[in-house]
């Protein structure tokens, strides 16, 4: 009777092994008395539980209302696994993401971010040296801080730790900067350019350049992009044989002259200083 345990001697959320049980009754009445498979029982313990964050700061590994020995913190997941932060506020709020150490790498952390804020950012980052974040918006260099992005309110993201990394999906997108693009030559639209805006500068001595549009049907129904071209020279649009480019012209002839450029999966179609 030594070993046997109840939900009072659990922390937090223990590692769940197949064979683990508890004891209680299924029916009101001697004899009633039968095992539980805790696995089974592990989302009925504990439910889904919501957290406030209103300022910059490190999302917490150990609960902060309980005090934990070194023994219980090397056995017990995190205590952010499982649970909805959701961000509020005025004001653009940092969020970092823990170092997991040694004890935690076994360990599988899910979370979820919400951007609560009235559609202020919430800027979500590794810490330098420690696990790499890979989300979209992130570029990643060993040894900095890599970032990412809830832009809007209502914007949410999952993040999971695998035992070495951290990776984000949801409503991530990079800083503003990360959405202009530089090109410096003749170029082929890909989907990675989508909602970006493409800074066209062929450069000196060179009269024009090209922008290539793929078949659309690689392409999703209302992907869009924008081009601004800031050379002295002009920019054509050049389509696949047997797509209709629908537009007044195919040229930005002049410095600052921009377009719109879209598809809805069949043809391209184009609106702006085109000539």
């Amino acid at each position: 009777m030594a070993n046997r345990k109840t939900f009072n001697d659990f922390l937090s959320k223990p590692d769940i092994k197949n064979d683990d049980y508890v004891v209680g009754f299924d029916l009101p009445e001697v004899g009633g008395e039968k095992k539980f498979k805790f696995s089974d029982l592990k989302d009925f313990v504990q439910e889904v539980e919501m957290h406030k964050i209103e300022v910059n700061g490190t999302l917490p590994v150990v609960d902060p209302s309980i005090i934990q020995n070194s023994s219980n913190s090397e056995v017990h997941s995190p205590f952010l696994n499982g649970k909805i932060f959701h961000v509020v506020g005025n004001d653009n709020v940092s969020v970092t993401l823990p170092n997991l150490v040694a004890t935690h790498l076994n360990k599988k952390v899910q979370f979820m971010v919400v951007n609560l804020t009235n559609h202020q950012r919430v800027e979500i980052s590794s810490v330098p040296s420690g696990p790499v974040l890979h989300a979209r918006g992130v570029s990643n260099s060993l040894g900095q801080t890599a970032s990412t992005f809830l832009k809007k309110k209502y914007d949410t993201a999952l993040f999971y730790f695998d035992g070495t990394a951290w990776f984000g999906h949801g409503d991530l997108d990079g800083a503003s900067t990360q959405n202009i693009k530089n090109i410096s030559g003749n170029y082929l639209f890909t989907l990675e350019d989508e909602d970006k805006i493409l800074h066209f500068n062929h450069g000196l001595g060179t009269d024009s350049g090209s922008i290539t549009l793929p078949n659309p049907v690689e392409m999703i129904a209302g992907t869009q992009f924008f081009v601004h071209n800031i050379s002295d020279g002009w920019i054509e649009f050049k389509v696949p044989t047997g797509i209709t480019f629908h537009a007044r012209a195919k040229f930005l002839r002049r410095k600052y002259d921009d377009a719109v450029v879209y598809t809805d999966g069949v043809d391209w179609f184009a609106t702006g200083d085109l000539s």
